[in-house]
């Protein structure tokens, strides 16, 4: 959006804002608002499913997927603006799982935002801890998985470490149950049965850049990461959304998943190779082999840095597939257990309980 662009909507929003303060906020409206998706995924369709089955609420849903290098998609993003001045400022929860322009600038007295963030943890610096097109405020509640997050999450939301809430992510509860686990396998075996009696490996990285600079991947040669490994091994990939149309090199036993679900492909696999990607917490629910392939892990430390401690990561941490080819070989064992209860205070399956009756505490304040 161009920078006139951003000065109307501002004047807009700010006139339209002036009235909606005198509308009555209704205390059993909850709102569901995303701007990466045109229907609910994820955790905040976990939470819709339940709280619609109470008819003493009122859910509002404010959904687009948002191109901002799409000049039709800047009309109906200005659009979407308008709406959720007024939605958002007469609910008394609004639910949210990426940031939001219009609650840290418009956002009322009385109105309730959850930061349901859309990952289990964060490896990489994100939100206020770097630069970025505006700062976040106005978040009441933060999801997180365990208290190691209360500090990261409080500078990256501009929030008090209190406002914090270890509940545990909805979306992780199915990785401890089993059943979840053999349906989801056996239906990617069906449609894809070439994976059966194989040794998988899912790799699974985060993107480089920004929004200033643009997107990109890093380089991986995953056909000479093949070809140095047995025959009994298959790799399967699936770049962050912001790269979903990149692809690795043609190869046999390299299988192009940007299009299936992320956890489902986690049951199919044996190992991951990840880097900087917050998907790792998740993967450390099955206990399974991880390698870090990251050959910019200085240049990474050194212009955006990271929440955690990069060298204890549980597992061999690659610089280059030479490392990540020797490290797969090699077989070397590392404590997932104790990196997992340190990123996840419950293992139960019961989050989205939790976030639940924290939404119902909400509603039910005077």
């Amino acid at each position: 959006m161009k920078k006139i662009e951003k000065t109307i909507l501002k004047i807009i929003l700010g006139i339209v804002y002036v009235f909606v303060r005198f509308m009555k906020i209704n205390d059993h409206q909850v709102a569901f608002v995303s701007l990466e998706s045109s229907h609910l995924e994820s955790d905040l369709l976990l939470i819709y499913e339940q709280l619609k089955k109470d008819p003493q609420l009122k859910i509002k849903k404010i959904l687009i997927g948002y191109d901002k290098n799409n000049l039709i998609q800047d009309f109906f993003y200005m659009l979407n603006c308008l709406k959720q001045v007024v939605i958002i400022n007469t609910s008394k929860v609004v639910l949210i799982r990426d940031n939001n322009y219009v609650i840290s600038t418009y956002k009322r007295e009385g109105v309730h935002v959850i930061q349901v963030w859309h990952a289990c943890g964060a490896i990489k610096k994100f939100g206020n801890a770097i630069e970025r097109e505006y700062p976040i405020r106005n978040y009441d509640y933060i999801l997180s998985n365990s208290d190691y997050w209360k500090k990261p999450y409080s500078e990256a939301f501009s929030v008090a470490e209190d406002q914090v809430i270890t509940t545990g992510m909805p979306r992780v509860d199915h990785l401890c149950q089993q059943d979840y686990l053999n349906t989801a396998k056996e239906r990617l075996y069906k449609k894809y049965p070439q994976l059966k009696n194989k040794k998988i490996l899912l790799y699974a990285p985060t993107f480089r850049g920004n929004i200033y600079k643009g997107f990109h991947s890093v380089l991986f040669d995953a056909g000479k990461v093949m070809d140095s490994l047995g025959e009994e091994y298959l790799l399967i990939y699936k770049f962050h959304p912001l790269l979903k149309n990149t692809l690795l090199a043609k190869h046999e036993r390299i299988l192009n998943m940007n299009h299936e679900d992320t956890h489902d492909l986690f049951t199919v696999s044996d190992a991951l190779i990840s880097d900087f990607s917050s998907i790792i917490f998740d993967y450390s629910l099955l206990n399974r082999p991880m390698y870090f392939f990251v050959p910019d892990l200085n240049d990474y430390l050194r212009d955006l840095g990271c929440f955690v401690d990069y060298h204890t990561m549980p597992g061999a941490i690659c610089y280059s597939e030479d490392d990540l080819i020797r490290a797969i070989k090699e077989k070397h064992k590392f404590d997932l257990e104790q990196f997992r209860n340190q990123f996840f205070t419950y293992q139960d399956g019961k989050n989205l309980q939790r976030v639940l009756e924290l939404i119902n505490q909400i509603i039910k304040k005077p």
